[in-house]
């Protein structure tokens, strides 16, 4: 989902990926739980897969196509 936000829009920022992402969450988790858990998928996807990176800061994270 969040690659193709990014190939559709050129760039998604955090608050458009939790926007995307926190009502797809388990409802079992909190909003607290859903944050780290979408923190940790944007973290792998940065370090270990390499297919987006920020072009931002660590305040105001840019996601694109790495």
């Amino acid at each position: 989902m969040i690659l193709a936000f990014i190939g559709k829009f050129g760039a998604a920022n955090r608050k458009e990926i939790d926007q995307l992402l926190f009502n797809k969450l388990s409802d079992s988790l909190n909003e607290k739980q859903k944050e780290i858990k979408i923190k940790n998928l944007l973290a792998e996807m940065s370090k270990k897969d390499k297919t987006i990176k920020n072009s931002g800061s660590q305040r105001k994270p840019n996601w694109i196509f790495a």
